[in-house]
């Protein structure tokens, strides 16, 4: 009986280190595809185009003559421009 515990005791752990290594590889993956010109949404709700990608942060345009620094971990997602 101990031992059925400890075996689902241990997939768990092991489904959930392998859940946060696929999400560290995905936020790797999107920071190393931002490039200017992307079309991005940060976690704080904004969204902008790409204007210039440094080592550790990025500038965006929000609206035309206003321009954010923004650290590049703070990128959610960048949208898809198809369709528009």
């Amino acid at each position: 009986m101990d031992f059925l515990l400890f075996a689902v005791l241990g997939v768990m752990i092991l489904l959930l280190v392998s859940q946060s290594r696929k999400r560290k590889k995905d936020a790797s993956n999107l920071l190393d595809t931002l490039a200017v010109g992307s079309n991005v949404i940060l976690y704080a709700g904004i969204k902008g185009t790409v204007v210039s990608v440094n080592e550790e942060d990025l500038e965006i345009e929000t609206t035309p003559g206003t321009k954010l620094r923004v650290v590049k971990q703070s990128v959610r997602a960048i949208e898809s421009t198809e369709g528009k």
